[in-house]
């Protein structure tokens, strides 16, 4: 603040704007909003960390006592440089993947309904599978998909097939 030319004091306020002025400042502060999501997801999750800190020490030191008192342990083959190398390139990953899970969670591929038809695909395409086992060279010519086309389990699924196409063209229409 300022009277007659003169510093009387420097507000907190005006310090804070004395560092906005400052281009990298400025730039940083872009960097975390335009990444808010994903500081959201870390400080939910170091929250955690922290909460169950005592339990998680209290497995740390057990699972380390296992390793020096347990000869015949099996844990005693395991590559543990390995293991952090896994943990911390997966933890970067999933750090990097975070922005397509959040969409994906928001999609309507966690709808109940979507995992239902998803769990239905899965079992006709493990039947389909040991059915072309049986008959691998399924039905000859063209006269014979006609004949198939008489079945009522392939006309049900084609019309599905068929529904599928014309709702994912609206979808693709809309955008």
């Amino acid at each position: 603040m300022t009277a007659n030319g003169q510093v009387l004091y420097v507000s907190p306020a005006d310090q804070v704007r004395a560092k906005l002025d400052d281009p990298r400042v400025a730039a940083a502060l872009n960097d975390l909003l335009e990444h808010a999501d994903l500081l959201a997801i870390l400080v939910s999750g170091l929250d955690g960390l922290v909460r169950r800190s005592d339990e998680i020490s209290d497995s740390v030191t057990s699972a380390i006592g296992e390793f020096k008192g347990e000869v015949n342990t099996p844990l005693k083959s395991v590559d543990l440089a390995g293991l952090a190398g896994t943990f911390a390139t997966l933890s970067g990953k999933v750090i990097e993947a975070t922005p397509a899970l959040n969409s994906l969670l928001g999609s309507s591929l966690v709808d109940p309904r979507a995992a239902e038809v998803l769990g239905q695909l899965g079992a006709a395409l493990v039947e389909a599978k040991s059915a072309t086992a049986r008959n691998p060279e399924g039905p000859k010519g063209f006269f014979g998909i006609l004949k198939s086309a008489k079945d009522p389990d392939a006309v049900r699924g084609l019309g599905f097939l068929l529904q599928v196409a014309k709702a994912f063209g609206r979808q693709l229409a809309t955008r």
